[in-house]
């Protein structure tokens, strides 16, 4: 066991999180949350904080082939995210701007070489963005999420009208986020990176419109066990 604050980094939810009852594992420089939730739970409706994981973006004309040369999954295909061999994903914001997210297990391996690689004396039309930074990530999981986004969110998100894999760039309880389906196994699940300064207030706001429907905070360790099966 640890705490956050043994860490380089901690979750900016984590005093939420501990009032919930958490207890932490480490997970490279920072914690993440366990303990909380269950599978069941997580199939019908859960909020996880996914913020300690690795993210790391790239901006610029050049930065989809720049991407593919390194063996990222990815076209030039706006608001589609893209699944990697290892399990994390590649969002496509636009035609020059995506963002990488760890697969669960949280190994951000991949993305440390592509930010150690780059250089500015290559030429190459395109520049790192620290995401990690700028955006805390959260997961709603269960068949109950596009009921509960519908309270908060402009977009129709139920699942025969933003498929799989589909991105939104919108505003979801007055903030603006990035809202991608990405199931896990055979559980819809929405991954939203969102402003990590308001994070405390988002996660509230979650927390609030998923109420009425039974929901749960869940830890990273469920989602795992979704992804297992």
């Amino acid at each position: 066991m640890t705490t956050p604050e043994q860490h380089l980094r901690r979750t900016p939810l984590h005093s939420a999180l501990a009032k919930a009852g958490a207890a932490w594992l480490p997970a490279g420089d920072s914690a993440v949350s366990d303990g909380l939730g269950s599978v069941d739970a997580a199939r019908h409706l859960a909020i996880t904080d996914l913020s300690p994981l690795p993210r790391l973006g790239f901006k610029g004309r050049e930065t989809i082939p720049a991407m593919q040369k390194r063996g990222i999954n990815v076209e030039a295909t706006p608001n589609r995210a893209f699944r990697q061999a290892d399990g994390g994903l590649c969002l496509v914001l636009a035609p020059g701007e995506i963002i990488l997210l760890s697969p669960l297990s949280g190994d951000g391996g991949k993305l440390e070489a592509l930010h150690g690689e780059w250089r500015l004396e290559d030429g190459e039309r395109t520049y790192p963005l620290l995401r990690r930074d700028s955006h805390a990530w959260f997961a709603v999981t269960g068949a109950k999420s596009p009921e509960m986004f519908a309270k908060i969110c402009a977009v129709d998100l139920r699942l025969d009208r933003f498929a799989d894999l589909s991105i939104a760039q919108t505003s979801v309880a007055k903030i603006s986020a990035i809202v991608t389906r990405a199931d896990i196994g055979a559980t819809p699940a929405f991954h939203i990176l969102a402003d990590s300064a308001s994070a405390l207030y988002f996660f509230d706001c979650l927390i609030d419109a998923a109420q009425e429907f039974g929901s749960t905070v869940a830890c990273l360790r469920i989602l795992k066990n979704l992804e297992s099966g």
